[in-house]
């Protein structure tokens, strides 16, 4: 993966969704997807409300979604110039961000975010 970049936003807002599949992120700002939380206990979603949710949300994931709203710095490795890259991960710091890409990737020493 020597000629994989990594790459770390600015703090964001994401959607941690939770499928059968396993966690994923879906960048708030990337896909215009504004959805409040599948479960809240101020606000419980209605039947159409999470049918219209579910319906936008599995345009990125797969498997059936259980989400919620968070702010976080999104780490991945992507491939400038072409289409390949890792799914996000997100973080509560840039720190935290740039460790866990060093250790998932510490081959990549000279990377750059």
């Amino acid at each position: 993966m020597g000629f994989m970049q990594r790459q770390i936003t600015a703090k964001q807002n994401w959607l941690r969704v939770e499928t059968t599949h396993g966690t994923e992120f879906i960048s708030v700002a990337d896909t215009s997807l504004f959805v409040r939380d599948s479960r809240t206990q101020t606000h419980p979603l209605t039947e159409d409300e999470r049918s219209t949710a579910v319906a936008k949300i599995r345009q990125y994931t797969e498997g059936t979604p259980q989400w919620e709203n968070i702010q976080g710095y999104g780490a991945r490795l992507s491939a400038p110039g072409y289409l390949d890259c890792t799914d996000w991960s997100v973080y509560d710091t840039e720190q935290e961000a740039r460790e866990a890409l060093e250790e998932m990737y510490p081959e990549d020493e000279d990377a750059v975010s």
